[in-house]
């Protein structure tokens, strides 16, 4: 959006302000307070954020991380108000705070998402070129009808040919990926074939429903069923060093999420 200027933000009273944003987008019980987004961007973090003119249109948060490795920028939130969405505001703000870490000697950063939020799986894999490696079962518990918070760690290597091409505008894709075996289809039921785990395959693809919300609202346990089986193909899979790269359009019930080997 050329409307919006893109900036890092420490003032209290402006990160008091763009904490205000979060009731557009979460739970209260999810919000990130002024204070903490302060003592982060003291400390290694950053707070990006997206402006009209005064008005605040949305930001990304993160703060420094160690893995017992390396240190890197772990991207704990990032809100856009509803006025500016589906804009490319959010691809901006990835594409700064990415900018301000690199300059600030990260190599990568990592963020975590709803495997069934398939549009930020799009923006995560395809645009911005991020990879999955890590499941995270049920990180903020289970709900009252049963479903698990399960959440994919997408972590993003800075500086990679993949994403270096995909903030280029590039996204992430392979006339390969079609070919690959279905390892669930749909319905949350595991497909035909068993996976073999080995390069002769190249890749597998695992189905997600493509408006899992509405599923849920008809059928709680459908969902569940489907968290069970993507779980346990993907922790499957990463235990062998295979990574979600891609999403894949599907039908008109299902996308696919792409699976390959570490090369």
């Amino acid at each position: 959006m050329e409307r919006l200027t893109y900036r890092s933000v420490t003032d209290f009273e402006e990160l008091r302000e763009l904490s205000e944003l979060q009731g557009t987008a979460w739970p209260m019980d999810m919000f990130t307070s002024a204070v903490q987004m302060k003592a982060a961007v003291q400390h290694g973090g950053s707070v990006i954020a997206a402006y009209e003119g005064e008005r605040a249109a949305g930001f990304c948060y993160g703060f420094a991380a160690f893995d017992g490795k390396e240190p890197y920028l772990h991207s704990h939130m990032m809100v856009v108000h509803p006025d500016y969405r589906d804009q490319g505001a959010g691809t901006r703000l990835k594409q700064e705070q990415r900018l301000w870490a690199i300059e600030r000697g990260y190599s990568a950063i990592t963020w975590t998402y709803d495997p069934f939020q398939l549009r930020n799986g799009y923006l995560n894999l395809c645009k911005l070129g991020g990879t999955v490696g890590v499941y995270m079962p049920a990180v903020y518990g289970v709900d009252q009808a049963g479903d698990p918070s399960d959440r994919f760690l997408i972590r993003w290597e800075l500086m990679s040919p993949r994403v270096r091409a995909a903030v280029r505008g590039e996204p992430a894709s392979d006339t390969r990926w079609p070919d690959y075996a279905k390892l669930i289809k749909k319905a949350g039921k595991p497909g035909n074939r068993q996976p073999a785990w080995d390069s002769v395959h190249g890749g597998y693809l695992l189905a997600v429903p493509r408006d899992a919300a509405e599923i849920k609202k008809r059928s709680p346990e459908t969902i569940v069923a489907w968290k069970r089986q993507l779980r346990k193909l993907c922790q499957e899979a990463f235990s062998r060093s295979y990574r979600i790269v891609g999403l894949l359009p599907g039908d008109a019930e299902v996308d696919y999420y792409v699976l390959e080997g570490e090369t």
